[in-house]
């Protein structure tokens, strides 16, 4: 059952968020004719063919850019033995994933959040707060009128390093995929990370991170810039086929 039930949203797989934690036009794209009442529902229906394909019951999912938590919540749906890592910099919804956990009927320790920002090198770095839209940024003109933070980065090569081998990734970054991509070649190329979907955002970052996977030995299982009912490009992408 889908709506609103004590301030609380749920989508038709399940998962309950907080609605003071979505925002008024995801509600409005939830809702929509067509949308299964799902956040993003291409994206999904891949996230569980990947699942499905992987042979154990406690896969390591990393999730980059993990916002409130959504697909950490979905993979342990999926396999609730799985090990699940969250990655996301700003603080707002570093704790609004913990709070879905609990939502959700999740110990907090059963998902490993890492509080930084995935960048080209490790180190510290600006990050503009733009809710589901915060990024990484350089240039201070960039974004005018929206708070700055501080934010510790780790480049893809060390946090694989402190994580381990990952059968599934899923990176949604706002935008400083290609840069970060283009400077992780080594680890992709590597075979630690077996399966890859990744939220796009523009024709040219699709096509360079497309590119740049395919550079590094992934089949492209899916691709497509605008995808139905859903606000980024997304690519999938896997070591076999």
């Amino acid at each position: 059952m889908s709506g609103n039930t004590r301030d609380i949203y749920q989508f038709n797989n399940g998962i309950r968020i907080e609605r003071s934690n979505l925002l008024d036009l995801q509600i409005e794209r939830y809702c929509a004719p067509g949308n299964p009442n799902l956040h993003e529902p291409v994206e999904e229906q891949w996230l569980g063919r990947l699942v499905d394909r992987l042979g154990t019951a406690s896969p390591t999912f990393l999730d980059v850019g993990a916002g409130v938590g959504y697909y950490c919540v979905l993979v342990k749906k999926l396999r609730p033995a799985a090990r699940v890592i969250a990655v996301e910099a700003l603080p707002r919804h570093a704790g609004a994933l913990r709070s879905t956990l609990m939502l959700n009927g999740l110990e907090q320790s059963g998902v490993e959040l890492i509080e930084a920002a995935v960048a080209p090198t490790t180190g510290r770095a600006s990050f503009a707060d733009l809710d589901y839209g915060s990024q990484l940024t350089t240039n201070s003109q960039d974004h005018p009128g929206a708070a700055r933070i501080e934010v510790p980065t780790l480049s893809l090569a060390d946090l694989i390093a402190k994580t381990g081998p990952i059968d599934l990734m899923k990176m949604d970054i706002q935008g400083t995929e290609q840069q970060v991509l283009a400077g992780s070649r080594e680890v992709l190329s590597s075979g630690q990370i077996q399966s890859i979907i990744l939220g796009t955002h523009g024709p040219a970052a699709h096509d360079s991170t497309r590119a740049a996977l395919k550079e590094c030995y992934y089949h492209i299982l899916f691709d497509d810039p605008t995808p139905p009912m859903q606000p980024d490009g997304l690519i999938v992408a896997s070591r076999t086929k």
